[in-house]
């Protein structure tokens, strides 16, 4: 493969020995490697003039997770192909939303390099590459998420469609006649109720719900 359409790859993942491991194995295969570096800011900063064609990285940062970096990363260039790294193995409502985002793939770490590999020149030439097996079977999971939101209380559904509109926390808390500190604590309550990790996963779900029910 000449040099010009090898994956020019950018890692970002916290741990020093996981980085350098991941990094090992794909220095092994027909990869180029364009960057790496353990944090959301230093990937932003870097990842453009890297000219990278596949981000690999980690959903748990030390200054962020890999979910927003990505959106943002994407955001600058869609054409950028982005495998997440997860813990161990998610729900698929949770994976749908990592896909709405633009995700290519979501590669759980219990899987193996070869796994990686393979997901790696899917997304590399645009395609959703998704192992089944490394995800829980969760038919009911969207339609609970939604249960959810429809018993949180007027204001916290309120919030929360606001926080999917992407509207900054100081102007909602002057939109709804409140401090800001206030609205965070509805972003948590909010968060606890529906059952969220990470504000990223509640700003999708919700963009998906505001899209399906015309709000």
């Amino acid at each position: 493969m000449s040099n010009a359409n090898l994956p020019k790859v950018f890692v970002t993942i916290d741990k020093l020995l996981y980085r350098e491991s991941v990094l090992f194995q794909l220095l092994q295969q027909d990869i180029d490697i364009v960057g790496e570096c353990s944090t959301g800011v230093e990937t932003l900063q870097q990842l453009n003039s890297s000219q990278a064609t596949v981000l690999i990285i980690e959903e748990t940062l030390s200054d962020n997770d890999g979910l927003t970096i990505s959106e943002i990363a994407l955001a600058k260039n869609p054409r950028l192909a982005v495998i997440l790294l997860v813990e161990n193995k998610i729900n698929q409502n949770r994976l749908s939303i990592y896909l709405d985002s633009g995700i290519k793939s979501v590669l759980s770490k219990t899987q193996s390099i070869r796994d990686l590999i393979k997901t790696l020149y899917y997304a590399q030439s645009g395609q959703v590459y998704i192992n089944a097996e490394q995800f829980h079977d969760s038919s009911d999971h969207e339609s609970l998420n939604k249960s959810n939101f429809l018993e949180l209380s007027d204001r916290e559904q309120e919030v929360a469609t606001l926080i999917g509109r992407k509207i900054p926390i100081k102007d909602i808390a002057e939109n709804l006649g409140v401090s800001s500190k206030t609205v965070h604590t509805y972003k948590e309550r909010i968060l606890i109720k529906m059952g969220f990790e990470r504000l990223p996963e509640l700003i999708l779900f919700m963009q998906r719900y505001i899209r399906q029910v015309g709000l």
